[in-house]
This record gives C-alpha cells, sequence and structure tokens, in this order.
C-alpha cells in the first residue's frame, strides 16, 4: 500500500484545484467519498453521483497545471482535451486506485506527482 497525494479540480468551476490523500490499495468510491468530504462546501449529496476521470492527456502524461489547459481549466472554461479525457478516461467505483493507475499505464515514471492535475470531478446534474 503506498500513500498518494492527487490533485484534483472540479469541471468548470473557476479556482477549485485541490489535494486529495488517499491509499493506493482504496477503491475509487472510497475516493470519491474522501472527495466529498474534503469539498464539502461545493459538492453535496451522495458521493456516489460524483463521475470521476483521470487527467491523462493525450501523449500519455499527466495534465500540467501550468499547461495552457490546464490553466483553461483552472479558469472554469471546459476545452476539447479536457472534453476528450472525460469521454476516455473514467474512473471505475469497483477499482483500486493502484489498479486504475496500473490499467491506465500512470505508474513508474508516470507515477502521480507535483505540478501536476490527476483527477477531473464532474458534478451531477
Amino acid at each position: 500500500m503506498v500513500a498518494l497525494s492527487l490533485q484534483c479540480t472540479i469541471v468548470g468551476m473557476a479556482d477549485d484545484t485541490f489535494e486529495v490523500k488517499i491509499d493506493d490499495a482504496e477503491k475509487v468510491s472510497t475516493f470519491k467519498a474522501a472527495i466529498r468530504k474534503t469539498k464539502r462546501d461545493k459538492i453535496k449529496g451522495d458521493p456516489d453521483e460524483l463521475n470521476l476521470f483521470l487527467a491523462k492527456t493525450e501523449d500519455g502524461k499527466w495534465l500540467l497545471e501550468k499547461s495552457d489547459v490546464g490553466k483553461k481549466l483552472e479558469g472554469g472554461e471546459t476545452t476539447p482535451e479536457v472534453k476528450k479525457m472525460i469521454a476516455e478516461n473514467k474512473m471505475m467505483p469497483s477499482w483500486t486506485i493502484q489498479d486504475l493507475l496500473a490499467d491506465f499505464k500512470m505508474t513508474g515514471d508516470l507515477a502521480p506527482s507535483s505540478k501536476q492535475i490527476h483527477v477531473l470531478v464532474e458534478l451531477p446534474d
């Protein structure tokens, strides 16, 4: 088991990037509850209603906070690149974080680190 610090951002909300610490052996469903607890001022209702997506770019790397797409995302804009990540990188609730990172090939040199956005959070309608 490895403790991870994942940088998350709520899609469509400006200046809403935050950190959530979780063990990689935990399931995505548990991660949703941790996100809800961290952002209870913005996220109301059942955490199971959250949709989560890995912020993995077309080149197979994490979305950088300082990139054009990262800056637009933090400004509340949903770019075509973000829409593509949402379409392709859904985090399934029954998977562990460890299995998810391995399946998406985001381990080793591509393991989560600083200056990156790791998870896109989509609130229910």
